[in-house]
């Protein structure tokens, strides 16, 4: 789903606040809560075929990085980033070295990542529960990252 169709799919203003948040997710969850980040999952394999078109590369070994982000102890974003071995070598070497910062704190205090593109999507996180989430893809020095964000917002 594309932004301009997304309003007419949610209707809920509290997610929809979150899926339109330009600023920093670890950010707007610190300014209310306690944060914290999980750390789940961070080492080089091969992404799905979606997660490539999205990136607009082909077919390599990537960086896949999965954490949960935390609200007062409350799960409130788990969030999967792919960043291709050139993106952390050539484009921001700082990618490579994240371990458990969030990396929205390299996106949004860098003047050098540029969002290009941004999708949203209904994702099922547990039996006929819905969260909303989106795909982010970044560039720095013409490099591509992408970033999903699925909002594990309370009813």
């Amino acid at each position: 789903v594309y932004q301009d169709e997304l309003s007419q799919q949610v209707s809920d203003q509290h997610i929809l606040g979150w899926l339109l948040e330009k600023g920093s997710i670890t950010r707007r969850i610190s300014s209310k809560a306690a944060f914290r980040l999980q750390l789940l999952f961070d080492c080089f394999g091969l992404a799905n075929e979606e997660e490539y078109w999205f990136l607009g590369v082909d077919k390599s070994r990537v960086r896949i990085r999965e954490v949960r982000l935390y609200g007062d102890e409350r799960p409130m974003v788990f969030a999967r980033s792919v960043i291709p071995e050139l993106t952390s070598t050539r484009g921001f070497p700082g990618l490579g070295s994240i371990g458990s910062n969030p990396l929205g704190d390299l996106l949004f205090h860098n003047d050098v990542f540029i969002q290009t593109n941004r999708w949203f999507a209904p994702f099922s996180v547990e039996e006929k529960k819905v969260a909303w989430g989106r795909l982010t893809r970044y560039e720095v020095e013409a490099y591509p990252l992408i970033v999903t964000e699925v909002f594990l917002l309370p009813d």
